[in-house]
């Protein structure tokens, strides 16, 4: 590429001010670009703040590596514990190792029964540190083992209070000829509330000591499941096999996190997945459009090329020449989309509570101008929807520049047909009809 070929291309961005139309055409194709790439890295940002939070919150309270006997039956008896807590503590990067048993229940609380999950950890007098960062009315220690915690949202619903006696029904396992399997039964207190910020858990979630449900359950002394805590959560699979050949046998096997709730990580990807499928299409759209406006500007510019073949400027110069514009508009669309996209995700709280208090604004002075009664202001991101007090955003540098690279990319290849058209050009015809 010669000095020529640049300096015509950055010409042919500007037409004249007789054709503006063709200018105003090169400016749509540079806002296609911005918007696409704009919105793509709003929301992927969005998306991935959301993804993290959803996976802290939920690795907060749940293990990152759980050990279990069998083959994926969580409610098989692990009976030397004790002896495996104590050899997976000697693996280097493991925090901390807590059995515990985990299972459905039901809930009744006065004449309200509902569906629960009941997990237990700890003794009758201490509580794991994994739950009691996030005690947050009454105790912060199991003081007997008829002691339980629940989240603070399932007491709202419920109307429960510190003190106050609950039932907790179980399925105990054992069949009876005459009567069945048997539910076990127990009545117990209510020590305090936890929440950990993660819905299902805040909601649903009861916890009490482990000597009070291997009563519950009548199993005797043996866990279910033996979970761990690892200092680097983005090595939880490297983790999972280092504890697995720790084991050293194939009874116990491992499952992180992800594959504990592999349904709502597979429905988190695949909603991101699906988001920036549709965000890119509106990137191929501006290609489309750039390969449309460089049509309008061969056709305009017929006399012009015509006058450079002429004075001797090859087919391939010509190529250049719009192929550059095409490039050029994909660089000025990527640059603007990438520098604000990366500052609407940084102050996107800012943004939200500002459009929200000037829609709030707006529709306070319509209702008293009509005097359609009492307004009450929205919220574009409730709280008791989506359970978060900010919106989480989360910009990975390595994503940008795909996005970036990709619609310069598209845009560079949206000029090839045109800018081959024009090199196709026959200086004389072109030069006779204009």
């Amino acid at each position: 590429m010669s000095i020529y070929e640049l300096f015509v291309g950055l010409r042919y961005l500007k037409a004249k001010k007789s054709q503006g139309f063709i200018s105003f055409n090169t400016v749509l194709s540079i806002v296609t670009v911005f918007i696409g790439v704009f919105m793509l890295i709003v929301v992927i940002s969005v998306m991935n703040g959301f993804q993290s939070q959803i996976k802290d919150k939920i690795l907060d309270v749940d293990s990152h590596i759980t050990v279990i006997s069998g083959f994926g039956d969580e409610n098989e008896n692990i009976t030397d514990y004790r002896k495996l807590v104590e050899r997976l503590r000697s693996v280097n990067g493991v925090r901390a190792v807590t059995p515990y048993i985990q299972g459905q229940g039901l809930f009744r609380y006065k004449t309200r029964i509902t569906p629960i999950l009941l997990r237990a950890m700890g003794d009758t007098t201490s509580m794991p540190d994994e739950v009691k960062k996030f005690v947050t009315k009454g105790a912060r220690e199991f003081k007997s083992a008829s002691d339980v915690f629940v989240g603070a949202e399932m007491a709202a619903n419920y109307g429960i209070k510190v003190g106050d006696a609950i039932e907790v029904i179980v399925p105990k396992g054992t069949i009876k000829i005459t009567t069945g399997l048997m539910p076990g039964i127990g009545t117990f207190r209510v020590a305090g509330f936890f929440k950990s910020g993660y819905y299902e858990f805040d909601t649903k979630l009861v916890v009490m000591s482990l000597p009070a449900a291997q009563q519950l359950y009548e199993i005797g002394d043996v866990v279910w499941g033996i979970g761990l805590k690892i200092d680097d959560i983005y090595r939880m699979d490297y983790m999972a096999s280092m504890v697995q050949t720790r084991l050293g046998s194939f009874r116990y096997h491992t499952l992180t996190a992800e594959e504990r709730n592999q349904n709502l990580f597979y429905a988190l990807k695949l909603e991101k997945l699906i988001m920036t499928v549709i965000l890119f299409l509106v990137i191929i759209a501006a290609g489309f459009t750039i390969m449309g406006t460089l049509v309008m500007v061969v056709m305009e510019k017929r006399k012009a090329i015509g006058v450079l073949k002429s004075m001797g400027a090859r087919p391939i110069s010509i190529m250049i020449i719009f192929v550059l514009e095409g490039f050029l508009i994909g660089v000025l669309g990527a640059t603007l989309g990438s520098v604000f996209g990366i500052a609407a995700s940084l102050n996107l709280e800012a943004i939200i509570k500002w459009v929200e208090s000037a829609i709030n604004g707006v529709m306070a002075f319509v209702y008293g101008v009509f005097n359609l009664g009492a307004y009450f202001p929205m919220s574009l991101v409730p709280k008791n929807v989506y359970y978060i007090d900010t919106i989480p955003t989360e910009i990975k540098p390595e994503f940008i520049v795909f996005i970036a690279i990709f619609a310069v990319f598209l845009s560079t290849i949206a000029a090839i047909f045109p800018s081959w058209h024009a090199s196709r050009l026959k200086p004389v015809e072109t030069i006779r009809y204009e």
